[in-house]
């Protein structure tokens, strides 16, 4: 059969609209092709970088309006576009926004704030910070900021629960007299009497101030929240966070010691508090309590530290790794990282789970009551971060907070 388009009335007709096609049309395709070919270069993880970056039509030219705290990826666009001399209108917000006035940076106020994916209650909940967290604030949109962890994870929460600093404000909190709160949980009190009226709840790993010159009272020491308030907290509960920073340690006992303590905690998708926790939220508690900085999610934290070979299953692990476990590669599918959990040795592991609802251990070995064949079968990775070259960045050396 002969092909349609050797007709010569057909290939006329092509080329007719071809030739008609405006050149702002081919400069619109041209600039959304450019931003989907640079944002596949420079953009790895959307969880912690954000480029929202569109293109549209704007007689004459092109528009581009979105957001981005990429400017390596600005700076390739608009070459590219020079390049082919395609006229636009540059309306792209750069990450922070100005907008803000140089309070780009921001302490939690909260016992716990939820941190969501889009400036709404409703949204999905993406994670939390405890009260004393730095971020880093990116942009301000109808009582909403949007703000990046010491982890580097990118998302939602409002503005109320969040004190705006300048750079030099935040350097000032940062050589302040700070505590950090080692307990479970507790209570920030108006006086230091315990029946008083609360200030705040507190959470383990909540950071505050001790005020210079305070008053203390027993062990009532007088504080400062993040936004300014004033209260009294019982130091027992506390350790000078300079001094806790150079002495905690993410050794096995440590990480046992904090993990067993929270067990029973119930699941929380996106919760990293003791108030409520999912899986790779409880696995970055644990370590946080030893004094590292791990990423957010177990998809993330699975390129952490170092390999551990699964040939022996749990005879070759240590109290402390990380097992990531997940769908297991098909010919068509690669592997998918879905949860973590921490050996504690004997075979067994401690994590915190959706479908036991809780912080519990579960076993890798058959004969184990506690063993769930799930585990074993979709055992996907174990990743060593104690003792190992590649450890994460840690509270003391981490910028953000000494």
């Amino acid at each position: 059969m002969k092909n349609k388009l050797s007709n010569p009335w057909i290939a006329l007709m092509i080329l007719g609209i071809m030739l008609s096609c405006k050149p702002e049309r081919n400069d619109l395709e041209l600039s959304k092709f450019l931003i989907d070919s640079i944002q596949s270069q420079v953009i790895k993880d959307s969880r912690i970088e954000v480029f929202t970056i569109k293109a549209s039509f704007n007689d004459p030219g092109v528009l581009l309006k979105g957001k981005t705290n990429k400017p390596e990826a600005i700076d390739k666009l608009v070459a590219q576009l020079k390049l082919q001399h395609v006229e636009f209108t540059d309306s792209i917000i750069r990450l922070p926004d100005t907008a803000l006035k140089g309070k780009t940076w921001g302490l939690v106020t909260l016992s716990v704030a939820n941190l969501r994916t889009t400036p709404a209650n409703s949204a999905e909940m993406a994670t939390q910070a405890v009260m004393g967290t730095p971020v880093k604030v990116l942009q301000e949109e109808d009582g909403w900021l949007l703000v990046q962890t010491p982890d580097q994870y990118i998302a939602w929460t409002q503005s109320s629960g969040i004190a705006k600093l300048t750079q030099a404000e935040m350097e000032k909190w940062k050589s302040a007299e700070r505590l950090i709160f080692l307990s479970d949980n507790g209570l920030i009190i108006s006086n230091p009497d315990p029946g008083s009226i609360p200030v705040s709840d507190i959470v383990m790993g909540g950071i505050i101030t001790a005020k210079i010159g305070g008053k203390t009272t027993g062990s009532y020491v007088w504080v400062e929240l993040p936004d300014g308030r004033n209260g009294f907290a019982n130091r027992l509960d506390f350790k000078n966070f300079k001094e806790w920073c150079e002495q905690v340690s993410a050794d096995s006992t440590t990480l046992l010691k904090n993990a067993f303590k929270l067990t029973g905690r119930p699941y929380l998708w996106g919760g990293t508090s003791t108030k409520g926790i999912d899986c790779s939220g409880y696995t970055k508690t644990i370590y946080m309590m030893g004094g590292l900085v791990l990423s957010r999610d177990a998809s993330q934290q699975v390129l952490q530290g170092s390999a551990v070979s699964r040939e022996s299953v749990w005879k070759g692990l240590k109290s402390g790794d990380l097992l990531f476990f997940g769908r297991v590669a098909t010919e068509q599918l690669p592997d998918k990282v879905t949860h973590v959990g921490m050996y504690v040795g004997n075979s067994e592991f401690i994590h915190c789970s959706v479908s036991a609802g809780m912080v519990g251990v579960n076993s890798l070995d058959s004969t184990k009551s506690n063993y769930r064949p799930y585990y074993r079968t979709n055992l996907l990775n174990v990743r060593r971060i104690i003792g190992t070259s590649s450890l994460p960045v840690s509270y003391r050396t981490h910028p953000w907070y000494n």
